[in-house]
């Protein structure tokens, strides 16, 4: 269209034929100088915006944008329309005069003089609110039906964990000594274990996890993959491992590092069952503003190790490969998968502020690439919990306040068996009381909402103005929970995510009470 409008007026013999365009047609057109300066704008772009056309002439192009726009725009767009002269489909939001925001398409060429020299820029928009609007209500139906497949998944998981541990805990209840009870109990408590990986997954895949980053050679990570699926794949599946030279240090969980990269691996093997050929690669990577701007990742500019994970299986076409880390959706039978290994897999990696990308052609094979950010780390040894065991006060105190008293039990029961001194109070008001009336802990162990006047972090405000400097481990369901409630939280406190295993717990509460 912007060719023929130009073939058109430039036939007429006027000496500006772009003029009956700018001043009267109900187009958006918008002129500018080499350096971006408006020189030219269409009465009725300027109207939409809000604006006199008198009023946006002079003002540089990209100040009437959003920042994410001027962005996008002073890295990417407008080099390239320097480069190659034009510019088609590109989208951009622009302010209005009023604040609210204009979203629109727009292409552009450049004008040259009979010298090569470039005398300005002729871009003609369409208003694309209307396409946003679709564009949104598409995605929060989209949002909404993989909320749903979320809430049945977990539905149907929890059930049958549930199912059993109430099955062995009847028995035992009918029968304490029926000679199968060892069996009754370990199964129970198989089933929790499983229940607690579940919700681990959960919050992985809503970046709620609570992470363990350490430093991280990923060569020694992809070569311990190597030795595994190695062993566990059919021999009629090569591996092929490319180590990067002088690869950067990340600073990764590992452990769920590892548990990523077994999912992929995974899901490489069973889409090649006649055989085929896995290959693990490392790599330094650069990524600049263009790579972010071109893949729309939310991640920052610098220095990445990547992480690349093919394979020659049968691929994806493009209606799978759009639906790959939605949760809960599978390509598998029920009983071989959860269908939550990548969506767990990708909110792994944003929450370790990092990124994936993923190809794939039918017949031809699958490649994920991980993207993990290099960071400055503190790589000074930590004490071993066994040391600081051998270092722990037996006068120590700690009070737990906690609203359920089974909960409440376990924690204690679990403290006491190390040989800690624990109080126990059930609101976060009688804890106050407690202190209030000479009670002072060393370290106060509280959920973060309870019931009551007192929430955790209101208890911790409080009990502090009496001892400063009291430790504060916060034990929740829910690790939202503590963004939510934050007044009176400190940096140095610890948080640990329900249901929490004994040596975990005992770990914090010991690395708390010995720290210095």
């Amino acid at each position: 269209m912007t060719d023929n409008i130009l073939r058109f007026w430039q036939s007429l013999d006027s000496s500006d034929p772009f003029e009956p365009l700018f001043s009267a047609a109900p187009f958006l057109m918008l002129s500018t100088d080499r350096d971006g300066t408006v020189v030219r704008a269409s009465w009725f772009f300027a109207s939409t915006l809000g604006f006199s056309v008198h009023e946006l002439l002079g003002r540089p192009l990209v100040d009437l944008l959003t920042e994410d726009s001027r962005k996008r725009a002073l890295t990417v767009i407008l080099p390239q329309f320097y480069r190659t002269g034009a510019s088609q489909n590109e989208e951009f939001n622009f302010v209005k005069k009023d604040g609210n925001v204009l979203p629109v398409v727009m292409s552009a060429i450049a004008q040259y003089n009979s010298e090569g020299t470039f005398l300005q820029s002729l871009a003609i928009m369409f208003d694309n609110s209307q396409g946003k609007e679709n564009a949104q209500e598409l995605q929060r139906k989209h949002r909404m039906d993989a909320i749903g497949a979320l809430v049945g998944g977990v539905a149907h998981d929890f059930n049958n964990l549930l199912a059993v541990v109430q099955g062995n805990l009847d028995f035992l209840k009918r029968d304490p000594d029926d000679p199968e009870r060892q069996e009754f109990i370990d199964d129970a408590v198989e089933a929790t274990k499983r229940g607690s990986s579940l919700i681990e997954q959960l919050l992985t895949f809503g970046r709620r996890a609570e992470l363990s980053p350490r430093p991280t050679d990923l060569n020694e990570t992809m070569a311990a993959a190597h030795r595994l699926v190695e062993r566990l794949f059919p021999s009629n599946i090569e591996i092929q491992t490319i180590n990067g030279d002088a690869l950067w240090t990340s600073h990764v969980d590992t452990a769920l590092l590892e548990t990523a990269i077994l999912n992929i691996l995974n899901n490489a093997r069973d889409a090649m069952p006649g055989g085929g050929r896995i290959t693990m690669e490392t790599r330094n990577v650069q990524i600049n503003e263009e790579f972010i701007n071109r893949s729309r990742e939310d991640i920052e500019p610098g220095r990445y190790v990547m992480i690349s994970l093919s394979d020659t299986g049968h691929g994806m076409d493009s209606r799978l490969l759009s639906k790959v880390f939605e949760p809960f959706f599978t390509t598998k039978a029920l009983s071989d998968g959860s269908g939550l290994g990548l969506s767990m897999v990708l909110g792994f990696i944003h929450q370790s502020k990092g990124a994936i990308r993923v190809s794939s052609e039918p017949a031809v094979g699958t490649t994920f690439k991980m993207y993990f950010p290099v960071e400055p780390v503190d790589t000074s040894p930590l004490n071993t919990i066994q040391v600081v065991r051998q270092t722990l006060d037996s006068e120590k105190k700690v009070l737990i306040v906690e609203d359920d008293a089974s909960v409440r039990s376990v924690l204690a029961r679990q403290l006491k068996d190390e040989k800690i001194k624990v109080f126990e109070a059930d609101t976060g008001d009688s804890a106050f009381a407690a202190m209030s009336s000479g009670l002072e802990p060393d370290l106060l162990l509280t959920d973060i909402v309870m019931p009551g006047s007192l929430q955790g972090p209101g208890l911790v405000k409080k009990a502090r103005a009496m001892l400063p400097d009291l430790r504060v481990l916060f034990i929740s369901g829910y690790p939202v929970e503590i963004t939510h409630h934050s007044a009176g939280i400190s940096p140095q406190d610890r948080q640990l995510i329900k249901p929490v295993s004994q040596d975990k717990l005992v770990t914090a509460v010991i690395e708390l009470l010995v720290q210095d």
